[in-house]
């Protein structure tokens, strides 16, 4: 039987993650390790670490610690946060893997190239308009809004989550795909809005899975349109949502299936502003 070449480290608190980083070269950080990315030659654990763990609750958001299990968070309480995050984490696998899987990982491991696929909470922080801290030592911290994330910047750490208390008087979240697992069919849909004044004040509509797509010129387009919606109205959006996915997305990217349920989520969410 062949020796593993494998090493893995455990960091018991924030000043062992920031020395490993300066110090192992090509180190991968795993959190609960529930994923399928496959572990690397050098691993650092750092679900043990207590200032990764914690949740806070503020008037106008709630932060999670990277290390915080999905579990944890379904505690906390559908009120007692947006809607979409929570009914997308009641999505995610069973009870066994969410005991164990932490909102870090679900995040950094759909991370680091465009077309790779997303995970169930991309859609909603995306739509909730998330932002990440990370860092690299204990003065040394980046702020990143959901929108703008790529991939983790090199030699830093996430460690937090601050999503916004939203209170939409809309909020859908929908899954397509196979249940409980993520495939390429995979994908989260999120619509959010409210209304002032007997017009649409915000809108937010978010499809993320194999491909990630944002339509803001036609949420831009509704903003102020008089309610209730008419029939003739959600049709003309749609088709244009149909035609911005097109244009955006083609060849195998385009997911034929997935655009044909996009459009059907879409039109759903409309109808509740009739």
């Amino acid at each position: 039987m062949s020796k593993s070449n494998q090493t893995f480290l455990i960091a018991r608190t924030l000043s062992d993650v920031f020395y490993h980083l300066k110090n192992v070269n090509e180190l991968q950080i795993r959190g609960g390790g529930t994923g399928k990315i496959p572990f690397a030659e050098k691993v650092l654990a750092v679900s043990s670490i207590p200032e990764l763990c914690t949740i806070e609750k503020k008037e106008r958001f709630i932060e999670f610690g990277s290390a915080v299990t999905l579990s944890r968070i379904l505690d906390v309480g559908r009120t007692n946060m947006s809607p979409v995050l929570y009914d997308a984490i009641k999505t995610i696998a069973n009870e066994s893997v969410r005991n164990v899987a932490t909102i870090g990982g679900n995040i950094c491991s759909s991370a680091g190239q465009e077309e790779m696929q997303k995970n169930t909470l991309w859609g909603p922080l995306l739509a909730l308009g998330a932002v990440l801290e990370f860092r690299k030592k204990p003065n040394d911290s980046k702020m990143i809004p959901f929108s703008q994330f790529k991939e983790v910047p090199e030699g830093y750490l996430l460690t937090k989550v601050r999503v916004p208390q939203n209170e939409s008087e809309v909020a859908i979240f929908k899954r397509v795909g196979p249940s409980r697992r993520i495939t390429e069919d995979s994908a989260s849909f999120v619509f959010l809005a409210d209304m002032e004044n007997d017009s649409i004040a915000s809108i937010k509509i978010i499809l993320a899975g194999p491909i990630v797509f944002h339509p803001v010129e036609i949420e831009n387009q509704i903003l102020y349109t008089k309610l209730p919606l008419t029939r003739d109205f959600i049709e003309k959006k749609v088709a244009e949502a149909e035609s911005a996915y097109d244009i955006k997305f083609s060849g195998k990217y385009k997911k034929r299936l997935l655009k044909i349920q996009f459009l059907n989520m879409l039109r759903y969410s409309f109808e509740q502003l009739m």
